[in-house]
């Protein structure tokens, strides 16, 4: 029955019309040469991750192989490939500092090129539902790619279906061979390649949805309202220090010194390298900086306010926060240290946190101790002797850990709010859902245009996935027959230039000493690779498979590691 559909939709009057048909094949000849692109450009990552990951098990083994992965970073940064933010890099520690979810999430210090997606490891079990459905879309859709071409070719479908593997969704369709193989070269690619680019072309629509606004578009004409100078609170998680206290559908104007609002500038920054929207600065400032880059200023404490209690500043990073017994205690340090920070030349500095955060505004803030020595501004902390304040800021020297300022409005209050959250910045960008949008009316859900954009973003991310990883030509990939494929066109193509220039050059009355069937199109008896071609494939797509298997055995490994 689906394959009548298929074929219907494939042969219907629309597409019999000249132009449309030959628009339709034009299309597919486009995903045929984006495919072989895809293959080439995902083999030089493979190799890449498959350096990348023998270097890093090298190195835990004791074994460093450090010259190796740093050629191939200089490759890559010569092409333009990578390139990794400075401001998001650890101050001290190594990589056990960052959370593997936060590394497989984020464009965090962590260059490794590819990840095994583990549900609770490497992805948030929050997203669990978000992942299986944009998993599902984009089989289905890159295996409609193939039953529409093979339609188009008048390639029967035998059988289609979707599975489950462990929990890992995924679906198939099945060609009737005798006709595929009678099939010509060019209308053969087309149907191998076609997944892979439908793929892409799902990837490309999704984007520009997501960049051109026509999602909140779509969200603004049925209900919603954009917020521009910030970002709406749909949803917190119940286990989230934050639950019940922050109310939802609040606004959250501002982190630490910098403003969500687009296009908004203090006297502290311009905002400029956090991104051009209130989404992008939320997961930016929570994803991909430290204290430093967020405070652009630091607070004036009183040197007799230390409440130093050997504790609170043995920070590790399985202690990120300090291990002192009482939370309300934190470790300072001295803004102008804090640029460059090292824990070796740390002076323990303890202050009641809130004490200290909340009772600077932003007139009195300093930028060096000489800031909080002038009476007329710090007259509650001056004390005559010009060495009782200083300018500190609250230490993180691990990323997995900092303090968080929060700001923000309740809904249809303009009333300012501050919230301290001390803890990893990944996890409250986890925990907390937000959305630039907020429903105008009460029955209206509120979770569902962050819900939205979130499996968007998985669609698009999947979409890219398989357009490259199939694209490989490795077995059981769709790049193993089409680079099959792509050499019987190449040696077809080699036979009918020998055969026309033997046939040029023998008298009129000779019998000409190729076939019809040779040429690119009609219907064709199949052609075995030669030699040669045969030893090509075999070599290139078990060297590929075996990378693929590397790189999957050793991503993993280093999960475990």
């Amino acid at each position: 029955m689906f394959n009548n559909v298929v074929a219907a939709c494939a042969q219907c009057s629309l597409t019999r019309c000249p132009l449309v048909s030959w628009l339709i094949d034009g299309f597919y000849r486009v995903g045929v040469c984006v495919s072989f692109v895809s293959m080439v450009v995902c083999v030089g990552v493979l190799c890449t991750a498959a350096v990348q990951i023998a270097a890093r098990i090298g190195a835990k083994a004791g074994y460093p192989l450090a010259d190796a992965w740093s050629m191939v970073l200089e490759v890559q940064k010569y092409l333009g490939v990578a390139h990794f933010d400075q401001r998001a890099t650890p101050h001290v520690g190594s990589d056990s500092q960052h959370s593997r979810l936060s590394r497989r999430l984020v464009g965090t210090p962590d260059p490794q090129v590819l990840r095994p997606i583990i549900p609770g490891v490497t992805l948030p079990t929050g997203h669990l539902w978000h992942y299986l459905l944009a998993l599902s879309i984009c089989a289905i859709i890159h295996e409609l790619g193939h039953a529409f071409a093979a339609a188009r070719a008048r390639v029967p479908l035998r059988n289609l279906g979707v599975f489950v593997m462990g929990i890992y969704p995924g679906a198939f369709v099945e060609l009737c061979k005798t006709k595929l193989d009678q099939a010509s070269v060019g209308s053969r690619l087309s149907i191998v390649c076609a997944g892979v680019w439908h793929n892409a072309v799902t990837a490309l629509l999704v984007f520009v949805l997501v960049r051109s606004g026509g999602l909140g578009a779509v969200f603004s004409h049925t209900g919603w309202t954009r917020v521009t100078n910030g970002v709406v609170i749909s949803d917190v998680a119940s286990n989230s220090p934050l639950h019940n206290r922050i109310p939802l559908l609040s606004t959250v104007y501002r982190i630490d010194d910098v403003y969500l609002q687009s296009n908004y500038s203090n006297t502290w920054n311009t905002n400029d390298r956090f991104g051009e929207t209130s989404i992008a600065r939320w997961t930016h400032i929570l994803t991909a900086t430290t204290n430093r880059d967020t405070n652009t200023a630091g607070y004036c404490a009183s040197t007799a306010e230390n409440m130093d209690d050997g504790l609170c500043c043995e920070m590790s990073p399985e202690f990120p926060l300090g291990e002192s017994p009482d939370n309300d205690v934190f470790c300072f340090e001295r803004f102008a240290q804090s640029s460059k920070l090292s824990l070796s030349k740390h002076t323990p500095m303890c202050f009641d946190l809130r004490s200290v955060l909340e009772r600077s505004d932003a007139a009195s803030r300093c930028q060096s101790d000489s800031d909080c020595l002038q009476p007329n501004q710090r007259s509650h902390l001056y004390t005559g002797k010009q060495k009782s304040s200083i300018c500190v800021l609250p230490s993180s020297p691990f990323a997995s850990s900092r303090v968080v300022r929060i700001y923000y409005h309740l809904p249809n209050n303009q009333t300012e709010h501050m919230l301290l959250y001390a803890g990893s910045p990944t996890e409250l960008w986890l925990d907390v859902q937000v959305s630039s949008l907020c429903p105008r009316y009460s029955y209206l859900p509120h979770t569902l245009p962050s819900w939205i954009e979130t499996l968007m973003q998985y669609i698009l991310s999947f979409s890219l996935a398989f357009c490259l990883l199939n694209a490989l030509p490795a077995y059981y990939l769709d790049g193993d027959l089409a680079f099959k494929m792509l050499i019987t066109a190449v040696e077809q193509r080699a036979r009918v230039a020998r055969a026309t220039k033997c046939n040029i050059l023998a008298s009129a009355d000779s019998k000409p000493l190729y076939k019809k069937e040779l040429a690119d199109s009609g219907t064709e008896e199949p052609v075995e690779l030669s030699r040669g071609g045969q030893m090509v494939y075999t070599a290139v797509t078990a060297l590929t498979t075996v990378l693929l298997g590397w790189c999957i055995v050793g991503s993993v490994l280093l999960l475990a590691l």
